[in-house]
C-alpha cells in the first residue's frame, strides 16, 4: 500500500523499483531558484512499485530522494515528458542504478561517462604532484604541473565542443550554465548561435540567455 501525490494530468510519470525497500518516504525533487524542492512523494509500506508525477514543460534534472537517507541515497536524472523507468536497489541505491524512457538521460550518461575520465585522471595527477612536492624531483613535478593544466585545457575544449556542437541537445545550455558562465561574450555569443530555437525555450536554454544578456550590459 501506498500513498502518492500523483495526478493524472501530470506529463512525466517516473516508476521506481527499489529492491528489498520495505517502508518509507520517497520524494521526486527538482531545483527552483536555487532551492532543492519536493514535487511529488510516496509512502511505501511494501515493495509495491513506486510512481512519482511532474508536469514537465521542458527536459531538465530532477533527484530522487529517500527520506531519512544520508545525501548518497539520492539519484540525479535528466528527465522529460512521458513514462521514465528508474530500477535500483536499497544497498545501492545511486551507485548500481539503471534509467530508461529519457532519451536525453542517456546522452546526459555518456556525458558524465567522459567527464568522470577526466576528474579521475585530474586526481591522480595532483596526488603524484603533492607526492612530487615533497621529493626534490623539481624537474618531475613542473612536468605533471604542465600535464594538469594541458588536462584542464583539454576538457574546456571538450566542453565547448559539446556546447557548441550539439545545439540542438537540452544538455547543451546546461553544460554552457555549469562550464562557461564567467566566460567572455565571443564564447557565450558563439554558443548561443549553435543552439536550436527549440533548445532556447528549454529552462535550461533561458537560464543561459539570461547569463549571456548580462554580459551584454
Amino acid at each position: 500500500m501506498f500513498l502518492s501525490c500523483k495526478n493524472d494530468n501530470k506529463n512525466m510519470n517516473v516508476n521506481v523499483s527499489i529492491e528489498n525497500f520495505k517502508k518509507g518516504n520517497v520524494y521526486l525533487q527538482k531545483i527552483s531558484d536555487s532551492t532543492l524542492i519536493n514535487v511529488d512523494s510516496i509512502f511505501v509500506t511494501n515493495e509495491t512499485p513506486i510512481i512519482l508525477s511532474y508536469d514537465i514543460k521542458s527536459p531538465e534534472l530532477f533527484y530522487l530522494y529517500l527520506d531519512g537517507s544520508s545525501i548518497d541515497k539520492r539519484i540525479e536524472f535528466f528527465a522529460e515528458k512521458g513514462n521514465i523507468n528508474i530500477n535500483t536497489s536499497l544497498e545501492k541505491f545511486n551507485s548500481d542504478f539503471s534509467i530508461n524512457g529519457s532519451s536525453v538521460d542517456s546522452v546526459y550518461r555518456d556525458y558524465l561517462k567522459v567527464i568522470r575520465k577526466f576528474n579521475n585522471n585530474t586526481l591522480d595527477l595532483i596526488e603524484l604532484s603533492f607526492k612530487l612536492s615533497k621529493t626534490n624531483l623539481k624537474d618531475s613535478l613542473k612536468i605533471v604541473q604542465k600535464n594538469i593544466e594541458a588536462l584542464n585545457k583539454r576538457q574546456y575544449l571538450f566542453n565547448l565542443n559539446y556546447a557548441v556542437n550539439n545545439g540542438d541537445s537540452f544538455l547543451s545550455p546546461l553544460i554552457a550554465i555549469n562550464e562557461f558562465s564567467q566566460s567572455s561574450k565571443v564564447v557565450l555569443d558563439t554558443i548561443r548561435s549553435s543552439m536550436s530555437e527549440e533548445v532556447l525555450a528549454s529552462k535550461y536554454g533561458k537560464m543561459f540567455q539570461a547569463i549571456r544578456e548580462k554580459k551584454l550590459k
